[in-house]
């Protein structure tokens, strides 16, 4: 079989999230399973020395190849479109006024190049309309339904050159009068698919997750499968990762205590309960839910980093000024991040909703428990210890309301405080558990198979 995935991100060529981390995963294990993967994406301009050029492709004026691994990367160079600065816009979380009019290229130049494969499988809408136009099987991939492509309907269905059936009221394009290209991607795959069988079951009946696509969803002739997302596992270890201070296996978790004197060092914090987390300082995550809570929550002695930027910046800068020895906010790094997992006594993830998730596997798989709002993802990924104390590998909370995050805390902090033991064996369940993408590639083969008739 020879499946090509297109997508906006993969890493690490090109990563602002959990999306480009799913694409590069999903097209190793599957190349591992033996099938023939190529991933269509941008040739971005911090990207231009890298790869081969094979042909153009559409409006393209080239596709370079690179090798990564078994999974061969065609680039899509295209300078009008892409030889700008960032992925989605100038600075991370901004978009460029015209992403309908870039994506719209993309598509096409997809189209143009997935006649020599069996299968395209498209990661959610920047791509999207490319299923509409496949000569080939497709199925789409919904990683985030909040982040659509739209644009004007007239100029849109024109570049991407879709038939009038598209564009009329309730067409496969059209949305409320504009262009919708994971709306497209949706209802023109042959197969639709998410991330994880929770957020499978909250795009049906929920319009605040699915983009308002609930309806178009539930009028599908097939189910959307929810295929948990994994993890390299071979990239996120720590007993072999060179980032750690000390590294240590499942059965050493009590060496994390080297990393975590670092990561308090680096943080300038003193000493406490550490709670770490990485990601977007948005609304979204949940962050906020802690500002209500948070100087009695310092003052009990839990300790925070925080790693990365969004429009809730201020609010988490605040905290570390008025709490400059129990609270940090540092930019993103990969290093960086990669300690917080390694070092922290908990993770901290209250997102208010998660279609997969990422950072609570990776914080599981390095001994950090979880302290989560069960949404999404979240709900699949991690077992509550008071739900479960056999099975037990972080702690949730079902309403995402300011006490039952507050009250999630201090149940950590308790635990961690009055029963190692229990902590332990929290700790090794979560390091020992398969986070691979073993599994969800023979699922997705599945898919591709039922969409192959």
């Amino acid at each position: 079989m020879k499946v090509l995935l297109a997508a906006a991100e993969m890493s690490p060529l090109a990563r602002t999230g959990g999306l480009g981390e799913a694409v590069a995963g999903l097209a190793a294990a599957l190349a591992g399973k033996g099938v023939e993967v190529g991933v269509a994406m941008p040739r971005y301009r911090h990207l231009l020395d890298l790869g081969e050029p094979v042909g153009p492709a559409g409006p393209a004026q080239l596709v370079y190849r690179h090798q990564q691994g078994e999974v061969t990367v065609l680039l899509v160079d295209d300078p009008p479109a892409f030889d700008r600065e960032g992925i989605y816009g100038p600075v991370p979380g901004t978009g460029y006024a015209d992403e309908w009019w870039r994506w719209g290229r993309f598509s096409r130049a997809v189209v143009a190049m997935v006649g020599a494969w069996d299968l395209l499988h498209v990661h959610d809408g920047h791509p999207g309309p490319a299923c509409l136009l496949a000569p080939v099987p497709s199925v789409i991939t919904v990683h985030n339904a909040g982040y659509a492509v739209m644009g004007p309907l007239v100029e849109s269905a024109t570049l991407l050159g879709v038939g009038l059936e598209h564009v009329i009221p309730q067409g496969a394009l059209e949305w409320w009068g504009s262009a919708h290209y994971l709306k497209a991607g949706i209802v023109g795959a042959d197969r639709v698919t998410t991330v994880s069988p929770g957020f499978a079951a909250q795009l049906y009946v929920d319009s605040a997750v699915s983009g308002g696509l609930d309806g178009v969803i539930r009028s599908l002739p097939h189910p959307v499968a929810g295929i948990l997302n994994g993890i390299d596992t071979t990239v996120w270890d720590p007993a072999t990762d060179p980032s750690l201070p000390t590294t240590y296996g499942p059965r050493r978790a009590w060496k994390r205590s080297g990393n975590r004197e670092t990561l308090l060092d680096l943080a300038g914090l003193d000493d406490g309960f550490l709670l770490g987390n990485v990601g977007r300082m948005s609304a979204q995550k949940g962050i906020d839910l802690l500002d209500p809570t948070i100087d009695r929550l310092c003052n009990e002695g839990m300790r925070l980093v925080l790693v990365g930027n969004g429009e809730l910046d201020p609010l988490v800068d605040g905290w570390s000024a008025q709490h400059s020895t129990a609270v940090r906010h540092l930019p993103y790094d990969e290093q960086l991040a990669r300690l917080v997992y390694g070092g922290a006594d908990a993770y901290l993830m209250p997102s208010l909703f998660e279609p997969c998730g990422i950072g609570q596997m990776y914080a599981m798989r390095y001994g950090c428990p979880p302290v989560v709002h069960l949404t999404g993802g979240l709900n699949d990924t991690v077992v509550d210890l008071d739900e479960d104390p056999d099975a037990g590998m972080g702690f949730g909370f079902r309403l995402p309301i300011v006490e039952e995050l507050a009250k999630s805390i201090r149940r950590a902090i308790r635990v961690s405080k009055r029963d190692r033991s229990t902590w332990r064996a929290m700790q090794r369940r979560g390091m020992e558990h398969d986070w691979s993408w073993d599994a969800a590639a023979d699922r997705y083969l599945e898919v591709y198979r039922q969409a192959m008739g």
